[in-house]
């Protein structure tokens, strides 16, 4: 099986030519709850043995709306429940799917993101998907969060909780 690193970068050319490729739709949130001072917190996931901090999210569903997937990703991946309050947005990005077959498939990546407030559970990193969850300040998570398009998120729900 190809490793990502040994294939070749994603550019217009091997996005128009491969011939293995397809669009995956997912979709997550930016759950938050107010601290005991008044102020935002942020639920963020780590993942690749806690090297990389980011919103949750996952794939939709067969009979979902977009909405619906993000309150079920959040919940499976933190361990709480929301309630959306806003669309934040899409993000959208490729990458190379070496794990489910012999010929890597170029993978467009489509995620809508939500603000959502927390109602219920309680924080937890039981997902196999996840290796940690913790609350962080609003302002400490453009330092936290590893991609550049999800701090954009997180600016938008800034915007949005700091009214």
């Amino acid at each position: 099986m190809r490793k990502a690193h040994d294939l070749p970068p994603i550019d217009e050319e091997t996005r128009r030519h491969w011939q293995r490729r397809r669009t995956d739709h997912s979709a997550g949130g930016v759950i938050y709850r107010v601290n005991d001072q008044g102020e935002p917190e942020i639920a963020l996931i780590a993942t690749r043995g806690g090297t990389r901090w980011q919103l949750p999210k996952g794939t939709c569903e067969p009979g979902e709306t977009v909405e619906q997937t993000a309150l079920r990703e959040v919940k499976e991946e933190c361990g709480l429940a929301g309630r959306c309050e806003a669309h934040l947005g899409v993000i959208e990005y490729w990458y190379w799917d070496t794990h489910h077959r012999a010929t890597p498939e170029l993978v467009q990546k489509r995620v809508d993101f939500y603000l959502m407030r927390a109602v219920g559970g309680e924080l937890s990193d039981a997902s196999i998907e996840v290796d940690s969850v913790n609350w962080f300040p609003l302002a400490q998570t453009p330092q936290v969060l590893t991609y550049p398009s999800e701090r954009e998120v997180m600016c938008s729900a800034a915007k949005l909780l700091t009214k």
